[in-house]
């Protein structure tokens, strides 16, 4: 009886115990379903719409869960669609509880319409060297994921407006202020938008000290942009190009301006050739350039303007044997290499010729009623 009794006591004990153990045991309840939760951490963040981007193109795969995740509008298929939505639903999360872009900060900011002041929702406001893109809220109002590095070009792009792009080394984009982007509606019959994204031009040959270095990311397209525009009468009075923003320049000017840090810089300016005839040289680089286009170099019909890169002649001087020392100014005269007389490659006679690695963004011409 002694030994019932005690286990009869001993029971509801070990149950307990089992329970216990087994809760304990047990793993903990898995984060709820939510769209757009790829990491499955329970919340929406950068690393989310970091994770659907790589999947996007083609550089990672998903899990189930995670492609279950990455439908963030739910309607059977992964698209940009999927990665815009996913974007605004992070800022708004970042905002909360307003629900509306805070502008606190110099990496925020506005985006309205230059001739009303209203504001633009919906825009895209990126920096592509950066690989940072945002979309303004329904006030215009838009926040980048930190500080605005320097020496980028900020773009802001919006349907039937023109391009609008400013550099962040110069101006509003280095302060302490919110942003503030005034864009233009586009006018296609007064306006021809020759090219609305950043291109690299150059030969992928810069110095850490040349203007810009540190945003190369993307390889150079070549030393030259040719754009083709189409007149269906002559107009009363020049043309305007008008480059949104340039930057990169290691011309002389470009130093003695602070734009490059090579004391020995010598590109050649860039140049701006319309129908095969240089019509004007670009010294500095900056932001809203504007160059007349002459008249007496226009035509009825087809038109072909050319924005090509500046460069810069090396010719080695031998001190003996058969290799040639060259020291490339490029480079602010921090690499000398070894070249066998008379070899092949970009020299030519003896000599090496450089071009000069840029950036611009946003190529327009303007039409004078």
């Amino acid at each position: 009886m002694l030994l019932v009794s005690s286990l009869g006591r001993l029971l509801p004990l070990l149950g307990f115990l089992s329970v216990g153990w087994m809760a304990a045991a047990a793993p903990s309840q898995a984060q709820p379903f939510q769209a757009g939760d790829l990491d499955g951490d329970g919340r929406l963040t950068v690393q989310d719409l970091n994770l659907l981007g790589a999947y996007l193109r083609g550089e990672r795969s998903l899990t189930d869960d995670q492609i279950r995740a990455a439908d963030v509008n739910q309607d059977g298929r992964i698209t940009e669609a999927d990665w815009l939505l996913l974007q605004q639903r992070i800022q708004v999360a970042i905002d909360a509880p307003t629900g509306q872009v805070r502008l606190d900060s110099a990496y925020s900011g506005q985006v309205v319409d230059r001739l009303t002041g209203q504001p633009l929702a919906g825009v895209e406001v990126a920096i592509p060297g950066a690989g940072i893109s945002v979309r303004t809220d329904a006030q215009g109002r838009f926040r980048l994921p930190g500080p605005v590095p320097a020496e980028e070009i900020l773009v802001a792009r919006l349907e039937n407006y023109l391009p609008y792009s400013q550099s962040t080394g110069s101006g509003q984009a280095t302060g302490d202020q919110p942003l503030q982007l005034q864009l233009e509606r586009w006018d296609p019959n007064t306006t021809f938008v020759l090219e609305a994204n950043v291109i690299r031009l150059g030969d992928n040959q810069y110095s850490p000290e040349s203007a810009a270095a540190g945003q190369f990311l993307a390889p150079a397209k070549g030393v030259d942009l040719t754009r083709s525009f189409t007149l269906q009468q002559m107009p009363p009075r020049p043309p305007i190009l008008r480059i949104g923003s340039l930057i990169g320049l290691d011309t002389a000017a470009a130093y003695q301006a602070g734009q490059s840090r090579i004391p020995s810089a010598n590109m050649s300016p860039m140049q701006v050739i319309l129908n095969g005839v240089e019509v004007a040289q670009i010294h500095l680089g900056g932001d809203n350039l504007r160059i007349p286009l002459p008249l007496d170099h226009l035509r009825l019909g087809l038109n072909t303007v050319t924005l090509r890169t500046g460069k810069t002649v090396v010719h080695p001087v031998a001190r003996g044997g058969p290799q040639v020392p060259v020291r490339i100014p490029l480079l602010g005269g921090s690499l000398q290499i070894s070249v066998p007389v008379g070899s092949s490659g970009r020299s030519s006679g003896g000599a090496w010729v450089d071009y000069d690695d840029v950036q611009l963004a946003n190529v327009t011409i303007e039409i004078p009623n």
